[in-house]
């Protein structure tokens, strides 16, 4: 197993901001999962990231934060300066999105964290 990598990136709060998250994850970790997990990375990453963009709030220099952890399993957090929202996990049914009706299926464990800074929703997956 390659050694433990954790980085932050900035990531702009723009509609080419869900790619920049998808090609980080496929740099770093690529080398260190099994395609289907990058796959799956790649594809809730890419929903927090829209979200975060469609209801949250950019920081001053119009970027949010991807944070990645990834030793015996794999974490993986995206935060902005939004006040937060309703994690509903339920809304795609009603016609909405499918973001964390995606996350809710297929990571092992998420959440969302408020803190003064902002909002903070992450997600933990194995790693294989």
């Amino acid at each position: 197993m390659q050694p433990r990598l954790r980085a932050l990136y900035r990531i702009s709060a723009r509609a080419d901001g869900p790619a920049r998250a998808r090609e980080i994850v496929t740099s770093e970790l690529s080398a260190r999962v099994g395609r289907s997990t990058l796959d799956e990375v790649k594809l809730l990453v890419s929903e927090l990231v829209t979200n975060s963009i469609l209801h949250g709030q950019a920081g001053d220099d119009g970027t949010i934060v991807l944070d990645l952890d990834v030793n015996s399993e794999i974490r993986c957090a995206v935060l902005d300066h939004g006040s937060g929202f309703a994690a509903h996990a339920e809304r795609a049914a009603e016609g909405g999105g499918w973001g964390l009706r995606l996350v809710e299926l297929l990571a092992h464990r998420w959440g969302v964290t408020r803190t003064a800074e902002g909002t903070c929703v992450w997600f933990e997956t194995a790693r294989s």
